[in-house]
């Protein structure tokens, strides 16, 4: 039972994969993110570069962090009712 115990516990070779491609990938976007940015400033495109700006920070929220979705959807859902929830 306790080595069954350990198995279960233990990281698997697909959470190692997925925590050091998900930084890999992650450095990634964010060097695209910098160079369509700069290339959309350069061109003094403003209204293409802040939609994109904000298209790029909502991606990469939910693609890369979304337990932080998760818990502000909790702690907003707490924070409203929570006179209710007594």
């Amino acid at each position: 039972m306790n080595n069954y115990l350990l198995w279960i516990l233990a990281d698997g070779p697909g959470k190692k994969l997925q925590e050091t491609l998900g930084g890999e990938i992650g450095s990634l976007f964010f060097l695209v993110v910098i160079f369509v940015s700069l290339t959309l400033f350069w061109k003094r495109a403003f209204t293409a570069f802040i939609g994109f700006a904000l298209f790029a920070m909502l991606v990469s929220v939910f693609i890369f962090q979304p337990q932080l979705i998760q818990s502000l959807g909790s702690d907003g859902f707490k924070w409203l009712f929570e006179a209710y929830i007594k």
